[in-house]
């Protein structure tokens, strides 16, 4: 289902007899560009540079974007700021010194899948991808990009409602963008096809209507999910996704004292990958201040709160600093940022 902000939202109702421990808010303060595996404008002047080719033919390709990210950190933008040019030259400007992983992203209509870039070619996950370690203001060099033909993941998904409306996609949300570029709807039959990846291995996030995000294996770390093989050309056996209610946990945020107030919104982190597995608006509608949500147990989140006065993060000043809460099956944390 789809809030006032055309972002898709999550069940949030809440858990019977459910008992709820009350915990402290941390400080307010304003989030960093790159708090959450974003980007920011370069002011190191550290930079990644390599060549792009196609495997099979060794010629050069033009075109293909290239992202550096924090490692273990995923977002993919609609927009790109750096392609390979002439003779697949590219260099990716980062936005400070630390490790950082590269992602190739052909355009949609290439021939080329997209990739995790690994020591040795492609694959497509981000704990098997090069990691480049950078000072304030180096420039390193790096093996060449190695594309293969694109491949399609292809999948089914059985609700236990019958209702499989939703979304899939091989990233978490990038709550900046009002329109997921690289997002599949889930089709009313409940099959979907992600059909621009490289032929390797992915995990695959399900944000379906009614369920909290999920990576495949229903989990809520994408470096522990199952992994799903996407096949170049031909029929494939679909992999195939069943809901339950039996692994989510939920999550009680109080952010004022009731009554009226300016809207706002609370996001939930994933702790190891800062991917965003769970958010919710409010200030408006039925809960004017709090939120309640439904987030996959068995993962520690961190939580921020996009308040009106400022950001907060419980348990600290940013991603960094807050404190991890785990999320239990069947569980349920109230947490006070008032």
């Amino acid at each position: 289902m789809t809030g006032s902000t055309g972002h898709p939202q999550w069940s949030r109702s809440v858990a019977a007899g459910a008992a709820v421990a009350v915990l402290t808010a941390g400080a307010v303060a304003a989030m960093p560009a790159a708090a959450v595996g974003g980007t920011a404008t370069p002011a190191t002047g550290a930079a990644i540079a390599t060549r792009v080719f196609d495997r099979m033919t060794g010629e050069p390709v033009k075109g293909v974007c290239v992202l550096a990210l924090p490692v273990l950190t995923f977002r993919l933008p609609n927009a790109c700021a750096t392609r390979s040019g002439g003779g697949g030259r590219v260099t990716v400007e980062v936005p400070g010194p630390g490790q950082y992983n590269l992602f190739a992203l052909p355009k949609p209509d290439s021939p080329y899948g997209a990739q995790w870039v690994g020591p040795d070619g492609g694959t497509g996950r981000q704990q098997e991808a090069r990691r480049v370690t950078l000072a304030t203001g180096e420039t390193k060099r790096v093996n060449q990009i190695l594309l293969d033909p694109r491949a399609t993941i292809s999948g089914a998904v059985n609700h236990w409602t019958g209702q499989n409306a939703g979304l899939v996609s091989i990233a978490a949300p990038d709550l900046d963008l009002h329109q997921e570029m690289w997002s599949v709807p889930v089709g009313a039959d409940g099959t979907f096809d992600i059909d621009w990846v490289g032929p390797y291995e992915w995990p695959v996030l399900f944000r379906l209507d009614r369920e909290p995000a999920q990576w495949s294996g229903k989990v809520g770390n994408r470096l522990q999910a199952e992994t799903v093989p996407a096949v170049i050309g031909g029929p494939v056996e679909p992999y195939q996704f069943w809901p339950t209610s039996q692994t989510r946990g939920f999550v009680q945020v109080v952010v004022r004292d009731e009554g009226p107030g300016l809207p706002g919104r609370v996001i939930f982190y994933n702790a190891v990958t800062r991917d965003v597995m769970g958010f919710d608006d409010f200030g408006q509608g039925r809960w004017k201040w709090m939120v309640q949500e439904y987030i996959t147990g068995g993962q520690q989140i961190k939580i921020e709160c996009q308040c009106p006065e400022g950001t907060r993060w419980y348990g600290g000043t940013d991603f960094d600093s807050a404190t991890p809460l785990a999320v239990t099956y069947f569980g349920s944390v109230s947490v006070d940022l008032r």
